[in-house]
């Protein structure tokens, strides 16, 4: 045996299709290199390299591109791979190309055992009778029934065909060589009707002008399987009785032949978006005997449409090779558009939007940023304007629409959320199994309520985020859960929160329909269902005790069961415990616009993250946009955002500020705006929209009434405190007070800051108990595993476990002391500190320790420290920064009607313009009079 022959043996061993599969799955490296060729068959490597080559050059191997190169045999994936994927066989391959080839392959092989019907997004409704009729027609023998597909352009028909071919294929256990799908469209050549045959049927030479030489058609090709023919109303008629004539005798001749005639055997599947009666011969139509309609994109139910959208954008995230992230809006916008062209225009539309999307992914550059983000200004003008006509909506539409408040995150890697692992345990196991287990342990009947209180406490809570759960997928739970059971779930849902005048956070819908199957199921078997603290519950939540008997009523009613009223107490759990959290949600909206390249995503990320929000917007204005350009996008967010309570707009100067009287005038929603916008502003102002129950005219007022930082002249003796919250004040909540001691000393604070333990009841019911903690301590935040309405920011418990999440706590801890301090102690230092820290979260080309030390003898020479408020003073300090940041980054800016500002304020700007020498010298810049009409207007507020 040759060395070549053992080093291919050796190859062809190792490495097998079974094996590539494996290191696909594990991320392994694939193939075999020369230096292993050298280590198991002692050949030299340099001469193994020589080997290896020459049996690629043979076709025996294919080459991995890879430092160091290694091979593979062909035969592990020529035979079963390329051909599956109708891809043509490479000799040449790198390991992503491989390893991406071996997916596809797998996805398809999965596919190939599944009726491909099953693969059609509708195929249990919409098109569920359209399949009944393409199954009956392709399978009636001997070679099926010729059918006709109606439908208007973009509904899908040439993929009905293609999926008629497949089934055929399979239900015959045929290949492709055997039995053909030949595809073309008559509209091609309807201007050349002579060419339009001589395509279909074929041609002689010299048939007509250019036929040069004798050619085969279509149905020569398409003998034996099926010719599907689309807009087949192009065909003329003659072309058309042709046709049916090949249907009759299965025979025809091709164009300019004479005296002989032809054979084929084959199966017509056309399709038409006319009315078949006005376009094609009747003798043409009695040879169909199957007509089948397909539906339009806006006919089809909502959770189909929604279905739809989210396929072609999965197809997009393949291509590009990530996550996409589509805003519910968004969804909602193109769930309910009716779209001219149907499906097909809906794909050209959402390709459209993840180029936007990845376009502006690109120009960000932002290395921590894994997905592109699909926003509502990005669709175009009519579908924005579309979703604001509610009254089109209809009931049952709107009420599906209701629940898509989350993002939805669209993955390339198609990996579909086992939910139903995370559900495999109902609430009536676990009950069944821990009261057995605590009455062996011998504890009394008291410490065994409290036991069970904290399983139910903790139990749907950590069901419903033991997942990753990125949004709302209706699709997704239809195939683990009956589709009944899901879609009676979402209308209980909807009909709960009309009733208790809430929304519900997306989430429940996936934990209650898993618990009305558990709950179904283990009535069926016949198994006891006792909730013992159906009393406690009860008393704790009577709103939604009493909603929850109406659903027990709609169950009962639906299922045909009898279900016990412990089971209420269940529900009532479920509806009290999955309010929606989003901080959006029926709020003021926020939105700082500024100029500059980053500015206002600055400081929209640093209030946004401190207080675990994202309520806060934010719209750049770089040096080269357009005024009319940054309007659009203001508008456009303006709308999205628009909950009913209006939009607070802060801007930082000029032109900015009459975005707020256009919004109004052209859309009717109300707006406030407050320019010269600081960090602290918008830190302020996204706390009062958080958890102060202020609408926008009263909030607008405070903050313009020199409120930007809260005052705590009431504070001054009082100590700072923190609130854990459970249940019963003495579960989770003591759990999370051990946390806060631990997080606390990692904050290297000199503060004493009091945690407190404190029961739900007390903390939602705004209780005495509540009321002399609030006069006794300044409390500054809540941690707990329930969300309380209380007016300071809540911080989840699990989420302190998290390091990352840790340290956004611990510098929210900072920045509160901080400023509590800079208030109580009127310290210079402080006051210059908390400026610094919130200029080194978004300036550029400024060191803000240096920029700080100059600006305050900037304030020395106008001496303003003992003319001003210490708010004022930070924000004169803040906009002092950013401009010396602008200044030396040569972005300009502009103060309207300038002239007649200086004219007006002569003595002033003239003090300004000769204490900003100090900052011009240091950085060795120029200060234009349009910075310092702006530095004189935030020093008048």
């Amino acid at each position: 045996m040759t060395k070549k022959e053992s080093i291919y043996i050796y190859i062809k061993d190792s490495v097998s299709l079974e094996n590539i599969k494996e290191n696909v799955r594990k991320d392994e490296d694939i193939g075999i290199s020369a230096f292993e060729i050298q280590e198991k068959l002692n050949i030299v490597r340099n001469n193994a390299s020589t080997l290896l080559n020459e049996l690629w050059r043979e076709g025996k191997l294919i080459k991995i591109v890879t430092r160091p190169v290694k091979f593979i045999p062909s035969k592990a994936i020529n035979e079963n791979v390329f051909e599956d994927i109708g891809q043509n066989w490479k000799t040449e391959l790198t390991p992503n190309e491989l390893k991406d080839i071996i997916k596809e392959w797998a996805v398809t092989k999965e596919n190939q055992k599944e009726d491909p019907f099953d693969l059609l997004i509708g195929s249990t409704n919409s098109l569920l009778n359209q399949i009944g009729q393409a199954k009956a027609a392709i399978m009636y023998p001997p070679n099926g029934l010729h059918t006709l597909i109606l439908g208007k352009s973009g509904v899908g028909k040439t993929t009905f065909a293609n999926t008629m071919y497949e089934y055929a294929k399979k239900s015959k256990k045929v290949v492709k060589e055997d039995f053909p799908f030949i595809s073309f469209n008559c509209s091609d050549y309807f201007n050349n009707p002579q060419l339009l045959l001589a395509q279909l049927f074929g041609s002689v030479k010299g048939a007509f002008t250019g036929a040069d030489e004798n050619k085969k058609g279509l149905v020569e090709e398409a003998n034996g399987g099926i010719l599907f023919l689309d807009e087949v109303h192009r065909l003329p008629p003659d072309g058309q009785e042709m046709l049916f004539f090949l249907m009759d005798k299965g025979e025809y001749h091709r164009l300019g032949e004479t005296g002989k005639t032809r054979k084929s055997s084959v199966l017509i599947i056309a399709a038409t978006t006319e009315d078949p009666n006005d376009v094609l011969l009747t003798t043409f139509l009695r040879r169909i005997p199957v007509i089948i309609k397909l539906p339009c994109f806006s006919n089809k139910d909502i959770g189909e449409r929604v279905e739809i959208i989210e396929n072609l954008f999965y197809r997009e995230a393949v291509k590009l090779k990530m996550p996409i992230g589509i805003s519910p809006e968004v969804l909602k916008a193109l769930a309910i558009y009716d779209f001219a062209g149907n499906i097909g225009e809906l794909s050209s539309e959402i390709k459209l939007l993840c180029a936007k999307a990845f376009l502006f992914y690109i120009q960000t550059n932002n290395p921590n940023v894994k997905k592109l983000k699909v926003e509502f200004q990005m669709l175009k003008r009519e579908i924005r304007e579309n979703i604001f006509k509610e009254n089109k909506i209809e009931g049952k539409v709107k009420e599906f629409l209701d629940i898509l408040n989350d993002e939805i995150i669209i993955s390339p890697s198609n990996t579909s959320r086992n939910y139903s692992d995370s559900f495999n345990e109902s609430i009536y196991d676990l009950l069944f199994s821990k009261l057995e287990e605590l009455k062996k342990c011998g504890l009394d009947e008291k410490e065994i309520d409290i036991k069970i209180n904290e399983l139910i406490e903790n139990h749907f809570d950590k069901v419903i985020n033991k997942i990753n759960f990125d949004g709302l997928n209706i699709r997704q739970l239809y195939k683990v859960i009956d589709k009944e059971i899901v879609d009676t779930s979402i209308n209980l849902i909807n009909y709960s929160s009309q009733k208790l005048n809430t929304k519900f956070s997306s989430k429940l819908v996936l934990g209650f329909a898993f618990h009305i199957q558990s709950l179904i199921k283990r009535l069926k078997e016949e198994k006891p269902i006792k909730n013992p603290n159906l009393y406690k519950i009860k008393k704790t939540y009577p709103q939604e005790y009493k909603v929850a008997e109406g659903l027990i009523v709609q169950l009962n009613n639906k299922f045909n069961i009898d279900i016990p009223e412990d089971e209420k107490g269940f529900l009532a759990f479920l509806l009290a415990n999955n309010k929606d959290e989003k901080e959006n949600q029926s709020k003021i909206g926020i939105v700082v616009v500024c100029h500059g390249e980053s500015t206002a995503t600055s400081m929209a990320n640093v209030a946004n993250s401190l207080l675990n929000s994202n309520v806060v917007k934010s719209i750049d204005m770089p040096l080269d946009s357009e005024i009319e350009e940054v309007y659009n996008k203001t508008l456009a967010t303006a709308i999205a955002l628009d909950k009913g309570k209006g939009i607070l707009l802060l801007v930082d100067m000029g032109s900015l500020g009459s975005f707020g009287d256009r919004i109004m005038n052209e859309t009717g929603i109300k707006v406030k705006t407050i320019d010269n916008v600081s960090t602290l502003l918008v830190l302020e102002s996204l706390r009062r929209v958080l958890y102060k129950k202020e609408n926008l005219t009263i909030m607008h007022k405070s903050l313009t009434k020199k409120e930007k930082v809260p005052t705590i002249g009431s504070l001054k003796n009082k100590k700072k405190a923190i609130i854990t919250v459970c249940v019963t004040g003495k579960g989770a909540s003591m759990m999370a007070k051990n946390i806060l001691f631990n997080v606390i000393n990692e904050s290297s604070s000199n503060e004493d800051i009091d945690i407190i333990p404190l029961d739900y009841i007390s903390a939602e019911k705004d209780s005495k108990e509540l009321k002399k903690l609030k006069d006794k301590y300044d409390i500054i935040a809540c941690v707990g595993s329930l969300k309380p309405k209380l007016d300071v920011p809540y911080f989840p418990i699990n989420q302190l476990l998290n390091d990352k999440f840790k340290d956004k706590f611990i510098k929210f801890l900072q920045i509160n002391i901080s400023k509590s301090k800079n208030q109580l102690k009127e310290g210079q230092k402080s006051i210059y500190d908390i400026s610094r820290e919130m200029l080194e979260q978004y300036v550029k080309c400024l060191n803000p320790r240096f920029a700080v030390a100059y600006i305050k003898k900037f304030i020395d020479k106008l001496n303003l420290e003992n003319k001003s408020d210490e708010s004022n003073l930070i924000d004169l300090i803040v906009h002092l920064g950013c401009m010396l940041d602008r200044c030396i980054h040569e972005d300009i800016v502009k103060f309207d009607n300038m002239d007649k500002f200086i004219k007006n304020n002569k003595i002033q700007f003239m003090k300004i313009r000769n204490a900003s020498k100090i900052l011009e010298e240091a950085y060795r810049i120029k200060i234009t009079d349009d910075e310092i009409c702006y530095i004189l207007k935030v020093l008048k507020k």
